[in-house]
């Protein structure tokens, strides 16, 4: 053989050894990778299950969620309704509570007002009492000074009826004593006869 075969030969056999070692990496490497995708099969179905349980997870986690914003709502509602009431009931005693102020005030200034004129009342009945007494003093006074005139005025009438008896007997007297006047003219009689 020749140099140049030689050559080739050896060529060949380096490129056949080169041919097979990178066969046998291709091999390797497709069984590398075989064995990759079993494994990424196997997560990709354990994902798969594990997303299943996570999405009905979550669809129970957001129903739950909902219940529970559900009657908490109702909670806040009812909350709502029973401040209100309570606010209604408050302000309803505080405006009892004002108009009862009110009330009390004003039955304070008529018991003021009551007392005062009570005061002023007192005060008129004591002066009228006073004046009463003054005034019976002064009665008392004028039926004792009218007792006493009139004891005078008996007193003198009975004199002025004893003075009128002993002045008639005395004028019967004297007229018996006395002529018949005559008449101041002859002529004509008197109108008294």
């Amino acid at each position: 053989m020749s140099t140049a075969g030689k050559v080739l030969t050896v060529l060949i056999l380096l490129v056949m050894i080169t041919w097979i070692v990178m066969l046998s990496a291709v091999t390797q490497l497709n069984v590398n990778w075989q064995q990759k995708i079993a494994a990424q099969d196997n997560q990709l179905d354990q994902a798969t299950k594990d997303l299943k349980t996570a999405s009905d997870g979550y669809i129970n986690l957001t129903e739950k969620t909902r219940v529970e914003q559900d009657n908490k709502a109702r909670d806040l509602r009812e909350i709502a309704t029973r401040i209100a009431a309570a606010e209604a009931r408050q302000s309803a005693s505080s405006e009892s509570l004002s108009r009862i102020k009110f009330q009390v005030a004003g039955y304070q200034a008529a018991v003021k007002r009551a007392e005062t004129n009570n005061a002023t009342r007192k005060a008129e009945k004591d002066k009228a009492t006073e004046d009463l007494a003054q005034k019976r003093e002064v009665i008392a006074k004028a039926q004792a000074l009218n007792a006493e005139l009139r004891d005078q005025l008996a007193k003198l009438q009975g004199e002025f009826k004893q003075l009128l008896a002993d002045n008639k007997t005395l004028a019967d007297k004297a007229a018996q004593a006395r002529p018949a006047p005559k008449p101041a003219s002859n002529s004509r009689p008197s109108p008294s006869t």
